[in-house]
């Protein structure tokens, strides 16, 4: 009996081991992001290129965007799970009912930096070693090219205008073009005198000789509020969060995975990047690369100064009527690691 009983869970275990055999390895998650192509996506770029999606149990998919907008829609719809938000964007929704939260400083400082044709500066007399205060108020006065109305290319240039007692509303005009690419092509064309964009866009027109980048806000030359600024948050919503906590913490993981990488591995970086900026030669995409580099919280880290910072500049330029509470679990959290 007792052989028969052996020989009987033998063959079981072995069925069994038959089966485990000839069953497919548990497939990984797919979790989608929307954003611009710009070089502040870095991290989720490195983390794919470099593997640390995978190993961490993730398909990360990317879907490209040339508004805030669509990615706020591609969120909420749930066809993404991640999105970069501004705090600005993530108080609305969650005052019209929606449950977005960020998750993870992508980049806490400004990026986006003012690109001026060349034409356009010699006739206002100014240069790149021009005082900041006079830089401001030669935005007096110029057509400027925007992704979409009350977007963050308007909405900071309004910011830096209202620095030098500007009047957005009377002395300047907004001209809503699209995405770098549109810029770019508005500029070349003369449709437009400047843009406010985070790199590569900026450096392509200066690598082309049509325009300067005035004011670096990425190199800290604009106004110091700018410095910790809760700019871009990658955002997913709440109720996706709590139901898939190992998910967005595997997501945060793989981001600070990829920081640390690149860091150790600047100029690997650089050449993991290209695939994504084709038109970039390696020169500007190392000039974006490393204007970015200091703007990044190690390991996506949220802080509360920061968050105030982005929401009082917006109320300046009545983006925002009010600013709700700044506090950890409102409108932002640490709590899925990074």
């Amino acid at each position: 009996m007792r052989l028969s009983h052996r020989l009987r869970s033998a063959g079981l275990a072995a069925v069994a081991a038959l089966v485990l055999a000839a069953s497919p390895a548990a497939a990984d998650t797919t979790v989608k992001q929307a954003g611009f192509k710009v070089i502040d996506m870095a991290l989720p770029f490195l983390a794919k290129a470099k593997g640390f999606f995978g190993q961490n149990g993730l398909d990360w998919q990317y879907v490209e965007i040339d508004s805030g907008k669509l990615g706020v829609a591609a969120l909420l719809s749930g066809n993404v799970q991640f999105v970069d938000l501004g705090m600005d964007d993530i108080a609305d929704l969650q005052e019209q009912g929606k449950d977005p939260v960020g998750v993870y400083s992508m980049v806490n400082s400004l990026t986006m930096d003012l690109v001026v044709r060349d034409d356009v500066l010699k006739k206002a007399n100014l240069s790149t070693t021009s005082p900041l205060g006079d830089k401001l108020a030669g935005l007096k006065g110029l057509n400027f090219g925007i992704t979409r109305p009350g977007a963050p290319t308007q909405l900071f240039v309004q910011y830096l205008m209202r620095k030098s007692k500007l009047d957005p509303d009377k002395d300047a005009s907004f001209v809503q073009i699209g995405g770098g690419q549109a810029l770019i092509a508005a500029m070349k064309a003369n449709r437009i005198d400047a843009f406010l964009l985070s790199a590569p866009a900026p450096y392509l027109l200066e690598r082309d000789k049509v325009g300067t980048v005035l004011i670096k806000n990425s190199a800290g030359e604009g106004p110091s509020e700018f410095k910790d600024f809760a700019f871009e948050t990658i955002s997913t919503l709440k109720s996706y969060a709590e139901k898939n906590p190992d998910v967005v913490k595997a997501y945060s993981k793989s981001l600070s995975q990829a920081y640390d990488w690149m860091i150790a591995n600047k100029a690997e970086a650089v050449t993991l990047l290209k695939p994504y900026f084709p038109d970039t030669d390696d020169a500007t995409l190392k000039i974006s690369f490393d204007a970015l580099v200091p703007a990044i919280a190690p390991h996506g880290k949220l802080s509360e100064a920061g968050v105030k910072n982005q929401l009082e500049v917006l109320k300046s330029v009545d983006a925002i009527k009010t600013i709700p509470s700044t506090a950890e679990g409102g409108l932002w959290t640490n709590k899925y690691g990074g």
